[in-house]
């Protein structure tokens, strides 16, 4: 059996940010082949699941928050590192200072700086929507300290999520990933989608030589270097496209399903 592992935005996604039909059609048919294929990526595992769902399968196992959090099909914990409360509480100090927005997760929690217009694209993109309680409240109550986030997203003007970016370089329990000009993600940094990768697979008893991961983004690269076989998508960032061993097309153009439909016609040649 082989295991599939997927990145989402800017890899699996579409144009319009979902799944394309070819693209599902692919997904099942190895499948139905007897091969795991599951999402990874730096969304909450809800977002994860309205794309499973799309698919009309049955729940399979996620990688969520890049790793920091690797769930069976059941849902129950294979791995769950989240960002520890302190270096939680600095992000929202510095982001409070700067007058950045700042949405804490997780698990299944999303705690939103506020209504704004980076709580609205966030939910707009993402399919879910935020808790009645803000960060804020998740702070100030303590929550932040019994119920650790798994990410953090801070929003704003480039300038100023570079000087948070320079800030938060200093606290060596923090990973930081700038996933646009105006976004840097906040993960511990102990933990890797490569890690996740390894874990789900150690799970699954399946060897990471028989893994295939896809990508195309800096936060890919750490899976790239576990999996058996790493597939960019022509999209990708130089990093990801050196690290990989195949690259295929553009995500707009199906790219992921492209490469799974050869790869399962070229099994069943051999068959």
């Amino acid at each position: 059996m082989t295991l599939f592992c997927s990145d989402v935005d800017g890899t699996l996604l579409d144009h319009r940010r979902t799944l394309s039909d070819r693209t599902v059609a692919a997904i099942r048919a190895v499948r139905s082949a007897g091969h795991t294929f599951v999402l990874c990526s730096s969304r909450m595992p809800a977002s994860l699941e309205g794309l499973e769902r799309l698919c009309g399968v049955e729940p399979t196992p996620l990688i969520a928050y890049n790793g920091g959090l690797v769930l069976r099909a059941d849902r129950t914990v294979v791995t769950d590192v989240p960002i520890t409360p302190g270096d939680a509480r600095e992000a929202y100090a510095v982001c409070s200072r700067l007058g950045l927005h700042a949405s804490f997760f997780a698990g299944d929690d999303w705690y939103a700086w506020g209504p704004d217009q980076w709580t609205e694209r966030e939910a707009t993109i993402t399919a879910v929507e935020p808790s009645l309680k803000s960060a804020h409240d998740y702070v100030a109550s303590g929550r932040v300290d019994t119920h650790p986030p798994h990410k953090v997203m801070a929003m704003g003007e480039p300038a100023l999520v570079d000087e948070l970016e320079a800030v938060l370089a200093g606290r060596p329990g923090l990973v930081t990933y700038r996933s646009k000009p105006t976004y840097l993600e906040i993960a511990n940094a102990a933990c890797s989608k490569g890690d996740g990768l390894r874990a789900l697979a150690d799970e699954l008893g399946i060897d990471v030589a028989d893994t295939v991961f896809f990508g195309d983004n800096h936060n890919d690269v750490s899976a790239f270097e576990v999996a058996g076989t790493a597939v960019a998508v022509s999209n990708a960032v130089e990093p990801a496209l050196d690290a990989a061993h195949v690259v295929t097309g553009h995500h707009r153009e199906d790219g992921v399903a492209d490469y799974l439909e050869d790869w399962l016609a070229a099994r069943g040649s051999q068959s």
